[in-house]
């Protein structure tokens, strides 16, 4: 291992290629990493392509990759333990040691492929896709770990570190990527009900299977997802799309993040074949098919925004809210340019969420200098609430058909544009022109709230060795006297606006001693009366309360 390192040490004091994210002889708890960095030399033209060999035991695997004004972004598919990455262009050398192992941990993202009662399993596509459940399961397990990646290099460029989620296959190798569960639901009843009654249904049918636990975030897909057609000869809306989609389905939260699959026609099977379907411009048949593309009518753009609605809903059942912008705004349509250098990078669109209006979102990164000097009775015993609210899916199994019926589920869908040509841009705003300096216009990015909660959140950190002390902490909201208590150390707060998720303020402490209390100063003009207060632990409990004022 020594000699490898060596090696690529060598390589670097003469090559001409840099990589910008990643050093020699790191280790990553994810298999599909995203090299990006830059040639400073020999680039005379945008035509020739980096070539990339990886080596793992022996195998060899190689693969080409556009340069454009000197930079590259190369995907690579490590298996565990130690991967060797040689880099080669026109003669230029670089190599770079990686080892791929995942985290010690029980709590996984599980995909899941539902399929329903009297239906085949194939989704519906053009005649020239592959819709077998095989092909299925291969696009789901593959855009799995395209959303683990960006995820993990999202956090690294906040700042946080490579943090993510591990998959159910790597903390149980037995599983398949991919799960197929059959569902006892009909398929015509299920194209019959709405995407919240999908969501509960399928919920506490998982919870109540043998896949059932708390230890699973399922990431789901129907398969009986059907667009009906149209013969309108005009753009149509995405809520005229959904009307004319059957068993449709974009909605996480809780323990489950849901899908319908009238889109996945549009998403690679493989990791060769990621960059040329974002760069599909194959206009798509929008009579015959569903677009959601986010009113760019072409095959990439839907691949695009559907791998980035799916990015954002798995991000709700993280416990994020909606922000102004970013990831869980509206900046995951232009997912793309995550991955892809030059010109053809899609139009972006814009980045911010529809039907929003208010205040900007607050971010204040606390760090108080002595203790809140409060008088309070702590003697009641401090109730904890852990990763999983009332409605989530901790508690179908004990909830009765009525209440499932009675109560909606806590889930939060995208908020979409409502005209067609309302949220289509090619400029952002002066906000975001450093950042998209930084990342090469790249829009996609997790705001700091969401970013330092996702960095003390359970599924992100090693699990082993927290539970026990878990169970003797305590963490508490008194809406009376508007103070928060934990006697594990509060690492976020977070007020939303409970009728549509948006967080209107939010208080990082991220110090290494984390404050014990914390009095939240109501700073904020929400048009709800209703708001709900969020607050993460430094064990990644997290506490979620409503309240009128």
């Amino acid at each position: 291992m020594d000699n490898r390192m060596n090696e690529g040490n060598d390589h670097e004091h003469n090559s001409s290629i840099f990589v910008t994210n990643f050093q020699n002889g790191e280790t990553v708890n994810y298999p599909l990493v995203l090299i990006k960095g830059f040639i400073t030399r020999g680039n005379s033209n945008n035509q020739e392509q980096l070539i990339c060999t990886v080596s793992n035991d022996g195998i060899k695997y190689k693969s080409q990759w556009n340069v454009y004004n000197g930079e590259f972004k190369v995907l690579v598919e490590l298996t565990k333990s130690y991967n060797t990455i040689d880099l080669d262009f026109k003669g230029q050398k670089k190599t770079l040691l990686l080892e791929y192992s995942p985290r010690n941990t029980n709590l996984r993202v599980t995909p899941v492929y539902i399929i329903c009662q009297g239906h085949d399993g194939c989704f519906q596509s053009p005649l020239d896709v592959d819709c077998s459940v095989e092909s299925a399961c291969s696009k789901i397990s593959l855009g799995a770990k395209l959303i683990q990646s960006i995820t993990a290099e999202k956090l690294f460029e906040s700042g946080i570190g490579r943090k993510t989620f591990q998959l159910e296959h790597e903390v149980d190798p037995k599983k398949p990527e991919c799960i197929i569960f059959r569902s006892n639901l009909n398929v015509n009843k299920a194209r019959k009900m709405k995407q919240a009654e999908l969501w509960t249904h399928f919920g506490r049918e998982l919870m109540l299977s043998e896949l059932g636990s708390n230890e699973r975030k399922f990431l789901g897909f129907i398969s009986c997802t059907r667009f009906k057609g149209t013969d309108i000869d005009k753009p149509m809306t995405h809520d005229e799309i959904v009307s004319l989609t059957e068993a449709y389905a974009a909605l996480g939260g809780g323990g489950l993040a849901l899908f319908g699959t009238a889109c996945l026609y549009t998403w690679p099977t493989s990791v060769d074949e990621v960059i040329p379907k974002f760069l599909d411009s194959t206009p798509i048949n929008s009579r015959r098919f569903m677009d959601d593309s986010g009113y760019r009518g072409t095959v990439g753009g839907c691949f695009a925004t559907t791998l980035g609605s799916v990015f954002h809903e798995l991000g709700h059942t993280f416990d994020l809210g909606h922000t102004k912008d970013g990831i869980m705004g509206r900046g995951f349509d232009n997912i793309d340019r995550v991955f892809i250098v030059g010109e053809k990078k899609s139009s972006l669109v814009k980045d911010n969420m529809n039907n929003y209006s208010g205040k900007p979102v607050q971010h204040s990164t606390v760090s108080l200098q002595r203790n809140i000097s409060v008088t309070m009775n702590v003697a009641e015993p401090l109730r904890v609430l852990g990763p999983r609210s009332k409605t989530t899916l901790g508690n179908f199994a004990s909830m009765s058909k009525s209440d499932i019926v009675r109560r909606s589920p806590n889930v939060t869908p995208i908020t979409r544009p409502s005209s067609v040509y309302s949220n289509i841009t090619n400029k952002f705003s002066d906000s975001k022109k450093n950042i998209n300096r930084i990342n090469g216009n790249d829009p996609i990015y997790w705001t700091r709230n969401c970013a330092v909660l996702l960095s003390y959140h359970r599924w992100f950190n090693n699990e082993y060795g927290r539970e026990r002390q878990a169970i003797t902490r305590y963490l508490k909201f008194d809406k009376n006297k508007m103070m928060i208590i934990s006697t594990a150390g509060i690492r976020i707060v977070e007020v939303r606006d409970e009728s549509n998720g948006m967080v209107l303020d939010s208080y990082e402490f991220t110090d290494l001693l984390p404050e014990k209390r914390f009095l939240v100063p109501f700073t904020f003009s929400p048009k709800s009366k209703v708001l709900t207060i969020v607050v993460e632990d430094d064990l990644g409990n997290v506490l979620k309360q409503s309240f009128s004022y």
